[in-house]
């Protein structure tokens, strides 16, 4: 059995993993991918690192003057907010982003599962920029089958569920609840705040 390095074992766990995975610097700028960022990346992978993510990513606001991280859009980019967290001090943070993208000549909305996670090496700050394409999926629970009726939902085992308990279990959305001015009225009109006259 031929004995391997750390360094080249840890490679090879790195390169096994198929979502996209960016080693970023304090700059945001990327300083290495696994082999699926690569082939992500395309051909010139290797001279695309030491770039900003969003040329990286194809974001059509990078193209624009004065470039990524600094375009009117930049301050709301989930990506790089996320960045910016795990540098702060954030040890993790996992957020949902949409991107503007360039593919095949084409602009293109993308979905991201976006996580980031903050290490030092070698006395360096360093981000790790884990991005999972879950647009597929974001556009099929977009479509939520609801009776005209009832308004429940239907789930993928044919169930129907108040909305509520639907959103909760599908998208982990927590809800509190309060009565609008009209049902407040309607339900308890002693409680309803009088017209100014």
């Amino acid at each position: 059995m031929t004995e391997t390095s750390p360094t080249s074992y840890l490679r090879s766990i790195l390169d096994a993993i198929p979502s996209l995975i960016f080693i970023v610097d304090k700059d945001t700028r990327i300083s290495d991918a696994n082999r699926a960022a690569q082939r992500f990346v395309g051909a010139e992978a290797q001279a695309r690192l030491r770039r900003l993510c969003g040329e990286v990513l194809h974001c059509i606001h990078a193209r624009e003057e004065p470039g990524c991280g600094k375009t009117p859009f930049c301050p709301d980019c989930v990506v790089r907010q996320c960045l910016l967290a795990a540098l702060r001090g954030k040890h993790s943070v996992r957020r949902m982003a949409k991107i503007l993208v360039e593919e095949q000549g084409k602009i293109a909305e993308v979905q991201y599962m976006v996580t980031t996670a903050a290490f030092q090496f070698a006395g360096e700050e360093h981000v790790l920029l884990v991005l999972e394409d879950v647009t597929e999926l974001v556009e099929l629970r977009r479509i939520i089958p609801i009776c005209c009726s009832c308004r429940r939902a239907r789930d993928d085992a044919q169930f129907w569920q108040d909305v509520e308990t639907y959103l909760r279990n599908h998208t982990g959305i927590e809800f509190t609840h309060g009565l609008c001015p009209e049902c407040l009225k309607k339900l308890y009109p002693d409680y309803a705040p009088k017209p100014r006259g």
